[in-house]
């Protein structure tokens, strides 16, 4: 049996939500809370955080009234504008950079509804802050949407047609 586009794209982002929630779960439940734990000496470590705000810990300082509807409305939003790029693309790139920045909305957005915060824990030397399986799902969706956004309008502008 051959699996469409459609249904591997939506595998993908049930893979990438299940394995963020499953590292947070892990995390939530084997280190404490700021405890670290080293993965690759001087290099990787795992570090318990919790996030209550958005990305680099914008708004954590907010109250929760003012924080929640800005974030998950965010959150939604994003999905919303994803879901409608998924559906109308039939550009693969665009259509697998588009699951990725939804899989990661989709993983943050629960870890907040259901535990108040977002569960950061991936610290890497030279990268300032924390981070979690769905920040990077997308940060990877968010720069091949870039990318391909970039290499569609230089097709466009020596016209060629796009892919």
């Amino acid at each position: 049996m051959r699996m469409g586009p459609n249904r591997r794209l939506s595998l993908a982002i049930v893979a990438v939500v299940a394995a963020d929630w499953l590292t947070k779960f892990w995390v939530q439940n084997r280190l404490y809370e700021n405890g670290v734990l080293p993965v690759v000496r001087n290099w990787v470590w795992l570090t318990h955080r919790r996030n209550a705000g958005v990305s680099f810990s914008f708004l954590a300082d907010a109250p929760a009234v003012v924080r929640l509807p800005i974030v998950v409305g965010a959150a939604i939003a994003g999905i919303a504008v994803c879901a409608r790029m998924l559906a109308s693309t039939r550009d693969r790139g665009v259509a697998l950079a588009a699951a990725l920045v939804i899989a990661g909305a989709v993983g943050n957005l629960g870890d907040r509804l259901l535990n108040g915060g977002v569960t950061d824990f991936i610290q890497i030397r030279f990268f300032p802050f924390v981070f979690n399986v769905a920040d990077v799902a997308i940060t990877v969706g968010a720069v091949l949407l870039l990318a391909r956004m970039a290499l569609h309008g230089e097709r466009e502008s020596d016209g060629h047609a796009p892919a």
